[in-house]
Order: structure tokens, then C-alpha cells, then sequence
């Protein structure tokens, strides 16, 4: 389990902090909208992972990890607008902690659930 989530993690932060910033700004408080992407990203990465540790489960991974992330971040998103949280203000740095653990949560809960 743990060499599962340390990778999951690590393709984490490749993917929410290198990747991300090749696709610009999303409009990730739609629903529906063009941050699906950056999802479909992880998504992708975690099934390339997990076709190294869990082979037969690798795509239902993928898409409970995409479906987390897309409504972490749509979540997240909506607390901003909500709260009217300047962006990189003292409370949105915060709601961006929030944010990295409840997806770290996520990948500790997949390694729990399929190693």
C-alpha cells in the first residue's frame, strides 16, 4: 500500500502543480465545464500507476479519481466565490491546504480500499 500512495502522491503534484499550468485558467466553478481536463489528467496518470500495483482495478481507480478531483476542486472553487476569498489572500492560501489534503485523502482512501 504505502509504495501505491507514495506514488499517487507524487503524480499528484506532477500533475496539480507542474501539469496544470500548461492549460491556463479553468473555469473550474462549472460543472460541466473546460476544468475536466485537468481531471481527465489525473485520471490518466492514476491508471498508468495503478496498472503497476492493482492491474484489474486500474480503471475504476482512474475514474473515482477523477470524479474526487473534479469535485474537490469544483468544491473548493465554490467556497472561493462564496466566501469572496481574495486570491492568494491569508484565507485562500488556507482553503488551498484544505484542498491538497482532501485529495491526499482521496489517494490514501483508494490504496486502503484497493492494496
Amino acid at each position: 500500500m504505502t509504495e501505491f500512495l507514495l506514488a499517487l502522491v507524487i503524480k499528484h503534484f506532477v500533475v496539480d502543480l507542474g501539469m496544470q499550468q500548461y492549460l491556463g485558467p479553468r473555469p473550474k466553478h462549472e460543472y460541466l465545464g473546460s476544468g475536466h481536463r485537468h481531471y481527465l489528467e489525473h485520471a490518466i496518470f492514476t491508471a498508468f500507476i495503478a496498472l503497476f500495483f492493482v492491474p484489474k482495478f486500474a480503471i475504476v481507480i482512474a475514474v473515482l479519481d477523477y470524479v474526487a478531483h473534479w469535485h474537490i476542486d469544483w468544491g473548493k472553487h465554490h467556497i472561493n466565490r462564496w466566501l469572496r476569498f481574495e486570491p492568494r489572500s491569508q484565507y485562500w492560501w488556507w482553503l488551498m491546504v484544505v484542498d491538497q489534503i482532501a485529495h491526499i485523502l482521496t489517494y490514501y482512501a483508494l490504496a486502503k480500499m484497493f492494496m
